[in-house]
């Protein structure tokens, strides 16, 4: 991540006595999607997120944003409408830390625009670590359990998952221009994430015998929680399926952005001063 940091300050040294460097602050709400989780967008279960960065405009239609990104998700087999689902009582929670580099295109001149959708794309590193509790209320935090055999001989295919991953950011807004050094903007940002592990489901059930082994009892028993429910079934056969390894999780965020210009454009007009109802606004 120390890469991406390095690039706040690149924009900075190369834009002080430009006109086009934004500060960027946002505050919203995080969300995933998963195995425990199916919908693509909801805000069933969210959580505030919240960010800041910098960014820096290329042209009039193009720019350049450092963001971190930060927020928790979870999600709970409880709130599932899939009863096999249901059964299975699995939950968890994970922060999730993002830094990333996102490039911006505003569909209309970013100067003169009052109203200006855009849509943007670009890479992240983030980091999460999900954890859940047991019982008795104390918190087991997952990866180093191998909930589903990562790291034992019986499972050779089985590796632990990092908990440092890259995700790809795309989405877009709305953005509205408040006066010469303010704009604030509606945003949606999905990342396509290349782990299945958010929420530390993915494959099958480990062989409940070679987990105890290799693992201990609190492995399994929060490798399948169905036990805990009244009438709830015994741990499933080795093998038979937990998750779906064919999709990978990701997560959003949505929320208010606001770019603060260091150096207010001269061409830019405040919302509502031509007093007509179009996107484009007149020069000062």
């Amino acid at each position: 991540m120390r890469y991406i940091f390095s690039i706040f300050f690149v924009l900075y040294a190369t834009s002080t006595n430009a006109q086009n460097l934004g500060i960027e602050l946002f505050g919203g709400v995080v969300n995933y999607q998963g195995d425990l989780r199916q919908e693509v967008y909801t805000f069933q279960g969210v959580r505030s997120g919240a960010g800041a960065g910098v960014s820096y405009a290329l042209t009039d239609h193009f720019s350049v944003r450092a963001m971190i990104m930060s927020g928790t998700i979870s999600a709970d087999d409880k709130n599932n409408k899939d009863q096999r689902i249901v059964i299975r009582n699995l939950n968890f929670r994970t922060r999730i830390s993002e830094t990333g580099l996102q490039l911006t295109w505003h569909v209309f001149n970013r100067s003169t625009a009052r109203i200006n959708p855009y849509f943007m794309g670009g890479v992240s590193l983030f980091r999460f670590n999900p954890y859940t509790y047991d019982l008795a209320g104390t918190r087991h935090f997952l990866q180093p359990l191998g909930t589903e055999g990562q790291g034992l001989a019986d499972y050779p295919d089985q590796k632990p998952y990092h908990l440092n991953q890259m995700s790809i950011p795309f989405g877009g807004g709305l953005s509205v221009r408040v006066n010469r050094s303010l704009i604030l903007s509606w945003e949606i940002g999905i990342r396509k994430t290349f782990t299945d592990y958010i929420d530390d489901v993915s494959r099958n059930y480990a062989d409940y015998d070679a987990l105890l082994a290799g693992r201990g009892p609190v492995a399994v028993e929060l490798a399948y929680r169905g036990a805990e429910l009244p009438g709830g079934d015994p741990y499933p056969p080795g093998g038979s399926k937990r998750g779906n390894p064919n999709a990978m999780d990701l997560y959003y965020f949505s929320g208010i952005r606001a770019t603060i210009l260091l150096h207010a454009e001269k061409g830019a007009q405040p919302a509502g001063k031509s007093g007509r109802n179009n996107t484009a606004c007149p020069k000062w």
